[in-house]
């Protein structure tokens, strides 16, 4: 399979990074690792050039966002002649034997028309079948771009910095008229925000909630509204998936033990969207 790979980090823990690549930089022909730190972290490349001789690291000094670095990634792939990218996130690791599983199914997958192959990254809600399905959206996270067909879509939307920027072109992919297919039997392991303990206001059991920083409340909520209200072409169905990742704040806004902030980035992200001030904050 004729694939390369980028991830994308901001102030990794460079061990916690190198057990994650492991899991897959042996399946890639190539593997970008882009930087969005402000800081380098001391000792990453060194680190990074004694874990594979594919790995090319890039140091940008500035913090311009997941979308423009998969852009970048996407024309440096295609530039580079692979017909495949796989698009990963810093915290996220495939189990041993699962990437070269994972590639096997693809080019076994009787599809003409996917775009985008991704795997399962939710398992206590998402129940693993054998065959894979067409679904609306996949994260960025463990997501194989098909280069020859990802022409047809367009760029990753960078007006949206982070946050939606996945399920903004998942939805591009169904409007014109091809497919997201995700196999469910390949579980990434994947961090979706932080955990804390968190008191239930219905029954005061307490319970782990996910939580994220203040920053991306912003990032959430502006984003969210503009699919729900400025964007062309969104179904029911597609307005109704955006809901749902608006309410994944609904924790932040309660028990996020940094509160004030949390309020201060909602209030800023609704005026952003009102003011139609997109890209970085």
């Amino acid at each position: 399979m004729n694939i390369a790979g980028v991830v994308i980090l901001y102030h990794p823990d460079i061990q916690l990074l190198s057990d994650n690549i492991k899991t897959y930089v042996q399946g890639l022909k190539q593997l970008y690792v882009y930087d969005n730190s402000e800081t380098k972290t001391p000792g990453i490349e060194e680190a990074l050039s004694k874990l594979h001789p594919s790995i090319q690291y890039y140091y940008f000094n500035a913090n311009e966002g997941i979308a423009k670095r998969l852009n970048r990634a996407v024309e440096e792939a295609t530039r580079n002649n692979y017909d495949y990218l796989l698009t990963m996130d810093q915290d996220s690791a495939f189990k041993a034997g699962d990437f070269e599983k994972y590639k096997l199914q693809i080019q076994l997958a009787a599809y003409n028309n996917v775009v985008q192959f991704g795997v399962n990254c939710q398992p206590h809600f998402t129940i693993a079948k054998d065959k894979p399905e067409e679904v609306l959206t996949l994260i960025t996270s463990g997501s194989i771009l098909n280069l020859s067909l990802k022409k047809n879509i367009g760029t990753f939307n960078e007006d949206l910095f982070i946050d939606f920027v996945d399920a903004e072109f998942s939805y591009q992919v169904i409007q014109r008229g091809y497919i997201n297919l995700m196999f469910s039997n390949i579980v990434l392991n994947h961090a979706l925000g932080k955990l804390i303990e968190g008191r239930s206001l219905a029954n005061f059991k307490k319970t782990m909630r996910i939580t994220h920083s203040p920053i991306r409340i912003y990032y959430i909520i502006r984003n969210g509204l503009y699919l729900l209200l400025k964007a062309k072409g969104l179904t029911g169905a597609m307005k109704k998936d955006v809901l749902r990742c608006i309410k994944i704040i609904k924790n932040d806004l309660i028990y996020n033990p940094e509160l004030s902030s949390v309020y201060i980035n909602l209030f800023s992200g609704i005026f952003a969207f009102l003011t139609s001030k997109m890209g970085k904050k």
